[in-house]
């Protein structure tokens, strides 16, 4: 055999390459995924003492810096370039925009309800809704009311039902035939 031949830019020969299969490549792919998670939890239990002693230290000096308290107040450390009154400043707009959101929470219920009202309205149309139910006068709903306002009483009649047999003609009618 011939040993192969270089092309022009320094390559092998396209057709002397070996391809892999899908399988091949398939294993690749899970072998450089294994070895990435691999290395990344190498690096990630190397670091965690360090990660502990600096939260350690972290959370001493943060311990050391607060004043001692005296009382059982809570005691505030003012951190950075501010003053006092650079914080009283906030704390009045903070204060003040939760007002404004309170008020405008507010005034939405107000129209909510409003435009709930003017929906429903059961008294703009209460003619409409008298000629739906069949109701022409008050008065005739309450004539025959026993408990009116006034104390009388009404002459109402009372019907007593009755069950009473009735009887059944036991005679069937004559039946025609007609012949043809």
């Amino acid at each position: 055999m011939e040993p192969e031949k270089p092309t022009t830019s320094g390559q092998a020969n396209p057709s002397s390459v070996t391809s892999t299969s899908g399988f091949e490549q398939g294993l690749l792919w899970i072998k450089g995924v294994a070895l990435c998670v691999f290395w990344a939890s190498v690096r990630y239990i190397r670091n965690i003492p360090s990660k502990v002693k600096n939260k350690y230290l972290r959370w001493r000096n943060l311990h050391k810096r607060m004043p001692k308290r005296k009382t059982k107040n809570k005691v505030y450390v003012l951190i950075g370039y501010t003053s006092k009154k650079n914080v009283d400043r906030r704390y009045r707009a903070i204060k003040f925009q939760h007002m404004i959101r309170g008020i405008i929470l507010t005034l939405i219920v107000i129209a909510f309800v409003f435009i709930l009202y003017k929906w429903l309205d059961p008294l703009r149309n209460s003619e409409e809704y008298k000629q739906m139910i069949g109701i022409s006068n008050m008065k005739d709903l309450t004539k025959d009311d026993p408990f009116n306002a006034s104390g009388e009483t009404s002459n109402i009649v009372v019907f007593q039902i009755t069950d009473t047999p009735t009887t059944t003609p036991t005679t069937t009618p004559a039946v025609e035939t007609s012949g043809p």
